[in-house]
């Protein structure tokens, strides 16, 4: 594709990296029509969408050359010029189509991407006007889950003691329809709040947040040990627990709860002793379902840190050859101003005008949360072009002192 004037739209390195892996899609399609082999076709498959879009790009490219050398020839009919510039402009819709399917190809797969999740709110600075931003969150997600038929369960809802306030200490909002953390992820972070609380009497405006974390989560079809039918009793697995590492303390049922509070032992304390990780749960009667709760959340807890902990090397990494940083969960990510009745995300840069639309789940939450998205694939794109590049750089460096 050398000498499209588009072609540098795509970085090199993952010209380079496309170019490959469709070559390997090639040679190894040509292998299994000889001889078939299971882990042959699952790698073709996982090839396919890059060979085929690496194909309808370079097409796209192709025609826009074609078009632009026709152009430019002195000696093309007026008719056939006209037609061709009202190709070339839906032609390059078509590129831009094809480039972003490419780019979004290349990318690794989240090894996260097709299960439930599990969000958790907590409120941050500001006092009882953090509890009720907090509560206000979780109505947003719930009507956000009910618009787009998510089913959602209240896995864990510690509320405000007082009986002033409807505040949230902490709630576990279970999201059990699959892929459904593909589609939350991008809500993890500080979310800020600007506005008069009900109980100021001076008119001022208070800044308050409330913390959003999005857990990967198995379907809960949990034992009490924490296994699962999902293969979460596999050591190589990020949601594998050694029991012996859990320690469980079982503990009477406290605050407001229902008849069966403070007369059974039905409050599961689980503390992941290496990581020094504690989960409590006490929202069922039964301490058999409480335990699976608490043994689902410590799970997705610790697969998400041994995660975390994998990204934040690449990061470090990026950060010191190349310069390309991340947002971790605990940056300011969006803020909601009640006095403009605006929402700001802070990564996208996108602003929307309408707030009540955004806390009540609706399309306007879809815009920001899809610029959001936006924002992450640009981001992962950076950072494979950085890991490619740096790659490149190392078999250089190698090459040479080869010599």
């Amino acid at each position: 594709m050398e000498g499209s004037a588009v072609a540098p739209a795509l970085p090199p390195s993952l010209l380079k990296r496309a170019n490959l892996l469709a070559i390997e899609h090639k040679e190894l399609s040509s292998r299994i029509q000889k001889e078939y082999d299971g882990n042959i076709a699952k790698r073709i498959g996982e090839l396919a969408p890059i060979s085929r879009a690496l194909e309808d790009w370079e097409e796209a490219n192709t025609s826009i050359t074609e078009l632009e050398d026709l152009l430019q020839d002195p000696t093309t009919d007026p008719e056939l010029r006209s037609l061709a510039a009202e190709e070339i402009a839906q032609s390059s819709l078509f590129l831009q189509t094809h480039l972003a399917t490419l780019q979004s190809s290349l990318l690794p797969p989240d090894p996260f991407a097709s299960l439930t999740c599990l969000l958790e709110i907590r409120p941050g600075a500001g006092g009882s006007e953090a509890t009720l931003f907090a509560a206000d969150l979780l109505r947003m997600y719930q009507a956000y889950c009910k618009r787009h038929s998510l089913r959602s369960t209240l896995v864990k809802l510690d509320t405000e003691p007082t009986t002033k306030t409807e505040g949230i200490n902490e709630v576990i909002l279970g999201i059990d329809s699959p892929a459904s953390y593909d589609l939350l992820k991008c809500e993890a972070g500080v979310h800020r709040v600007q506005r008069v609380p009900a109980t100021e009497t001076q008119g001022r405006t208070h800044t308050s947040a409330a913390s959003v974390l999005v857990l990967p989560s198995f379907p809960d079809h949990d034992n009490d040990d924490g296994s699962a039918e999902t293969g979460t009793d596999d050591p190589t697995s990020d949601f594998y627990i050694n029991p012996s590492d859990v320690r469980t303390d079982v503990m009477r049922a406290r605050g407001a709860g229902g008849q069966h509070v403070n007369t059974t032992d039905s409050a599961i304390r689980l503390t992941h002793i290496p990581t020094n990780t504690t989960v409590s749960i006490q929202d069922m009667r039964s301490q058999h379902k409480n335990r699976q709760k608490a043994w689902r959340v410590l799970r997705s807890k610790i697969a998400a840190m041994r995660r975390e902990a994998r990204e934040e090397e690449k990061a470090r990494l990026r950060v010191n050859v190349i310069g390309v940083a991340r947002m971790g969960r605990a940056d300011k990510i969006r803020t909601y101003n009640w006095g403009q009745q605006r929402v700001t995300d802070h990564r996208s840069g996108i602003t929307v005008s309408r707030l009540g639309d955004v806390l009540e789940g609706g399309e306007s939450l879809d815009t920001v949360m899809a610029s959001v998205r936006d924002w992450m694939r640009e981001r992962e794109l950076e950072a494979l072009v950085a890991d490619e590049e740096a790659e490149a750089r190392r078999m250089g460096k190698e090459k040479g002192k080869g010599k």
